[in-house]
């Protein structure tokens, strides 16, 4: 991909004044997200805070090369326009995904939408599928596509990133777990969409449709480590089982046993690891999704970023969390009325402890 500033100086544009278009808010907040991204410095041994160096522009000057390009043209050299997982990593959470996509570029169009599926990444047990959504209807800021790919048998969950780019052009990432204990080598997929809505659940308006995709995508190369250690600490299991580590992430696979007093005591129970490896960055979770029940074993897996290359060890901290709900009132026995959550700022009971930690070895 060429330099942004290559790509911009070497445009030669004839304008007039009725090639001027308004550019809003949101399309300037992106553009600048898209150079800040492209002058981002490599982050320094030992610390995993990212340095960036912006460069200073005028939006009047950078509009004005912008104005006159083709959406379509361009769209493969403009960050935001032609890399979805780009446009949507700002917390880094596709970092290396578009150098390890699969490109599909699957077209489908009915009652005046079209729906293109752009790319995919297939980690073995995470799916991820970019989309682009082009048409004259007014889908609203947010549209929702109400189905999510599918592959495998059974246990998926699914979510859903979307985005205005301008009027009628919309971009998304769509993603699906497996929740099964195994991993795929390869996934045969089927996504069928029969409506669009400006809301969740068909709320809204909604535009019903017939778009249909079927491909195949192989997982990416993974390295499996087994750990199977284990801590405990007053009533929580928790054992750190496997850590497969892909060319734009790892996934640490752990579980956690609560006893019954900590399940009698406590409404919410939530145990996960800090992890850090020994040159000192720190993986902060990108996604933890898990299933089970506390006594038999909830089974997690936690995503993190991309690990350094140089790292030779893990150190794993689990965290454990343990929080009551809020009280809403009172039996007439004098007990407790509970909600089934906890507000913002809630006075219920809470305890946050840490356990031993767990090294792994990674060579």
């Amino acid at each position: 991909m060429k330099d942004i500033y290559e790509l911009l100086n070497g445009i030669e544009l004839e304008l007039k004044d009725e090639d001027i278009a308004p550019v809003t808010e949101f399309e300037k907040k992106k553009l600048a997200s898209g150079l800040k991204q492209k002058v981002v410095k490599k982050r320094k041994q030992n610390k995993w805070k990212r340095g960036l160096s912006v460069a200073i522009l005028t939006f009047g000057l950078m509009t004005s090369a912008m104005i006159g390009l083709s959406f379509t043209a361009y769209a493969e050299e403009i960050p935001f326009l032609g890399n979805i997982f780009k446009f949507f990593n700002s917390d880094g959470t596709y970092a290396g995904y578009d150098e390890n996509a699969k490109k599909l570029d699957l077209v489908e169009e009915s009652n005046g939408i079209k729906i293109s599926v752009m790319d995919t990444v297939f980690d073995g047990k995470q799916l991820f599928v970019t989309y682009r959504i082009e048409t004259e209807k007014d889908l609203g800021p947010r549209p929702w596509l109400n189905s999510s790919p599918i592959f495998g048998d059974s246990g998926l969950v699914g979510s859903d990133e979307v985005s205005k780019i301008e009027d009628g052009n919309y971009i998304g990432v769509s993603s699906v777990d497996h929740m099964s204990s195994y991993e795929f080598d390869e996934a045969q997929v089927n996504w069928k969409i029969d409506s669009i809505s400006t809301e969740p659940n068909n709320q809204g308006i909604t535009f019903e449709g017939n778009w249909e995709f079927a491909f195949d995508v192989k997982a990416v190369e993974s390295k499996n480590i087994a750990i199977e250690e284990k801590v405990e600490k007053s009533g929580i299991q928790f054992t750190a089982e496997n850590i497969r580590i892909t060319p734009m992430s790892f996934i640490l696979t752990h579980t956690f046993i609560s006893d019954y007093k900590i399940i009698n005591n406590w409404d919410n129970r939530s145990v996960w690891a800090e992890v850090e490896d020994d040159l000192g960055n720190t993986y902060t979770p990108l996604s933890i999704r898990g299933s089970g029940q506390d006594h038999y074993g909830v089974k997690m897996y936690s995503t993190f970023e991309k690990l350094d290359p140089k790292a030779t060890k893990l150190i794993l901290t689990p965290i454990v969390e343990l929080s009551d709900n809020d009280t809403i009132g009172y039996y007439e026995s004098g007990k407790p009325i509970k909600a089934n959550y906890r507000s913002e700022n809630s006075k219920a009971d809470y305890e946050k402890f840490q356990m031993e930690e767990i090294v792994i070895d990674l060579k």
